[in-house]
């Protein structure tokens, strides 16, 4: 008995020590208010519809379990929609439930891993607790925890890889049940997860493989004879790669990330400018110039410290300086594949989610010199500390504010084509077939035989297509490109489209924005 009061009590005073420490009382408020904001966003769209991204992962797990015949596309692989396929496969299809587990419980562990990992390759602790602050309200992040997406997903196996690369790799420390020894594997593993949940995360491989080399230069470079083999081992790589590129279209999974057709697209430079939304248009927000100033003070220890890199090696020195390395290689690897071979002409910022960890690194040290250039300019005993938390929390309300626009802005969009969906599901047997340019969230939310007509070029292909197939109902909206010549076929074929419901955007329904008709099949069309 009195053994497990004193067990008891040591754990009391641990807990009272912990908190003791204000690095760690700071943390935890952080995390209490990471929760508590994203509860309230949870309830507020636990309900909401989901797009049109968000349906193809859904619809692809209804799939794997024979409840739709639904075809994932190439550029996806299945680990999203196999896991959501666990949960249905127990009965779990709530989707209030489900975004609680696929969506709220992920952005919280990226939230935390954000600074667990961040203090394993910073000494000062401030900057893991700024780029934990900034990310709890980062307005894309703060979004995307409310939906079905895999960008969350995808980031906490990538911050997994690069803790245990700090943690057990460099550092030779033990992290939990991965031990020091094998650590290597871990990071392989985690770099490969994240790419089955997301293919997208790819691009953050590079710079995990490129780091690992760095570290080892010693190992690879310490002789004539280990030289001349890692001289050949790269040609060989070189050589694979650019076959690869030159048959990358077989492969559509990949193709799909390759365009070297289109014009180098320098304009993702301006992604950090829009992560950190700022709320006065033209002018940029307070932490994309400390981000700026980060990056030229990084610039200035390279040039400076240079003799260092050619001495690298795979220890806990220089720790500051290596994690450095590793953040500018991050940012440079998802530059660089945006930019050089994916080429989008216009871009989502989630997309640049695998280059968080550097940007944020770099924003709160330059948040953290600026500060303290300030204080030693005029002698002020914890100017820096108060000049900090006055530049976090204006950084943050800007955050908050948009982040609560567009969560809030959104919420109803794409109703009308859930609503038409269910309304088809509740009303038509599972055989009906059903004409939708929504094809994967009209799949996901009827559960019934759907097909697009967004690839018919013409009013008369159609007709072709009608008479082969004959589909029961079809849907025209204003949400997607539908064809052109959708409208006409309509108006030159009255006579054998009844609607049998409607919906609109406003509470009057003078202004409709999906309409359901069924086709006839009886009556000749004056365009046939």
């Amino acid at each position: 008995m009195e053994n497990q009061e004193e067990t008891i009590k040591k754990r009391k005073d641990k807990i009272k020590g912990w908190f003791k420490d204000p690095y760690n009382l700071t943390f935890f408020a952080i995390i209490l208010f990471a929760i508590a904001i994203r509860f309230y966003y949870f309830w507020l769209t636990k309900n909401q519809p989901i797009w049109w991204d968000e349906s193809e992962y859904m619809s692809a797990a209804k799939s794997f379990l024979g409840i739709v015949n639904y075809q994932v596309g190439g550029q996806r692989l299945p680990g999203f929609p196999a896991l959501v396929a666990l949960f249905f496969a127990i009965g779990i299809k709530n989707e209030a439930v489900l975004r609680f587990f696929l969506c709220f419980i992920p952005s919280l562990l990226v939230i935390f891993l954000t600074y667990f990992t961040l203090k394993k390759m910073y000494a000062d602790k401030k900057i893991a607790l700024i780029s934990t602050a900034i990310i709890t309200v980062l307005w894309e992040h703060l979004f995307y925890s409310n939906r079905f997406h895999t960008e969350n997903l995808a980031l906490f196996f990538e911050l997994l890889a690069i803790a245990v690369l700090f943690c057990c790799y460099l550092k030779k420390q033990n992290l939990f049940f991965i031990k020091a020894k094998y650590s290597l594997i871990w990071v392989i593993l985690f770099c490969i997860a994240s790419f089955i949940i997301r293919p997208g995360n790819l691009i953050f491989i590079p710079a995990v493989f490129v780091f690992i080399l760095i570290l080892n230069i010693p190992l690879l470079f310490g002789s004539k004879k280990k030289s001349i083999i890692t001289l050949l081992v790269f040609l060989a790589l070189i050589i694979i790669l650019i076959f690869i590129l030159s048959n990358i279209s077989r492969f559509p999974m990949f193709g799909s990330y390759y365009h070297p057709q289109d014009p180098i697209s320098w304009s993702n430079l301006t992604v950090f400018y829009g992560f950190y939304e700022s709320l006065v248009s033209g002018i940029p927000s307070l932490l994309f110039y400390f981000f700026l100033i980060g990056l030229i003070l990084f610039c200035l220890d390279l040039y400076l410290l240079y003799p260092r890199l050619k001495k690298i090696n795979r220890n806990s020195e220089d720790l500051e300086f290596k994690s450095d390395i590793f953040n500018i290689l991050l940012i440079l690897s998802v530059l660089f594949f945006f930019i050089f071979m994916i080429r989008p002409a216009s871009y989502e910022f989630r997309w640049f989610f695998p280059l968080l960890l550097g940007m944020l690194a770099f924003t709160s040290k330059g948040i953290i010199k600026s500060s303290e250039f300030i204080e030693s300019l005029f002698k002020i005993k914890n100017l820096s500390v108060f000049l900090i938390i006055i530049i976090v929390l204006i950084g943050a309300y800007t955050q908050y504010y948009h982040a609560d626009q567009v969560i809030k802005s959104k919420l109803d969009s794409y109703s009308q084509v859930r609503d038409a969906a269910l309304w088809i599901k509740n009303n038509y047997p599972k055989n009906t077939q059903v004409l939708s340019i929504s094809y994967p969230q009209t799949v996901y939310y009827s559960e019934r035989n759907v097909s697009t007509y967004s690839l018919i070029k013409n009013s008369s292909e159609f007709n072709k297509y009608l008479a082969s197939n004959k589909p029961e109902i079809l849907e025209v909206s204003i949400f997607e490109t539908h064809p052109e010549w959708i409208n006409s076929w309509i108006n030159d074929n009255k006579n054998r489209l009844t609607p049998i419901n409607a919906y609109f955007i406003d509470r009057q329904k003078t202004q409709p924005v999906l309409v359901l008709y069924k086709i006839e099949y009886n009556n000749t069309s004056k365009s046939a």
